[in-house]
């Protein structure tokens, strides 16, 4: 048994009046970005019903998520430095002074935020130090516990 060509498939389905859809020949090829999917319904002359734009499906998205989202947290901390949140971020356009990164820490307690300037990368160490010797002659206790992105600048 011989099976259906592509010209008698489309022809079948235009006559039952199901016309693919934009999204569904997204799907059906893989998730492609939508020239791709253009291109073969176009060289294939396939049926395409709508408008091929942005096809950012939930398939798509999910794909490109690097973690899970992070649970929602109901903890509160119940003095300042017990927790603080740090991430480096960068390299952002040169700012004057030639500073190309930063790097922020806030207190979860008191939400106070912190923000260091940076010319390269590797200076976000040498910055933390500086920052719990700051904050911990200001508040007068130590740092209980540093919570970040597993970037690997520390």
């Amino acid at each position: 048994m011989r099976s259906p060509n592509k010209q008698m498939l489309g022809a079948t389905r235009q006559a039952l009046g199901v016309t693919p859809s934009s999204s569904l020949w997204h799907a059906r090829l893989g998730h492609p970005s939508a020239q791709v999917v253009q291109q073969v319904t176009s060289r294939h002359k396939l049926p395409v019903s709508g408008v091929l734009n942005n096809l950012a499906c939930n398939a798509c998205q999910q794909g490109k998520c690097h973690q899970l989202p992070y649970t929602h947290s109901s903890t509160i901390s119940s003095s300042p430095m017990d927790l603080v949140f740090s991430d480096v971020w960068g390299p952002a356009p040169t700012s004057v002074g030639r500073h190309t990164f930063y790097v922020s820490f806030i207190d979860d307690h008191t939400k106070f935020v912190w923000i260091y300037l940076l010319c390269h990368k590797s200076d976000v160490f040498k910055c933390f130090q500086e920052f719990q010797q700051l904050v911990e002659h200001q508040f007068g206790k130590k740092i209980r516990s540093i919570q970040t992105d597993w970037g690997g600048e520390y």
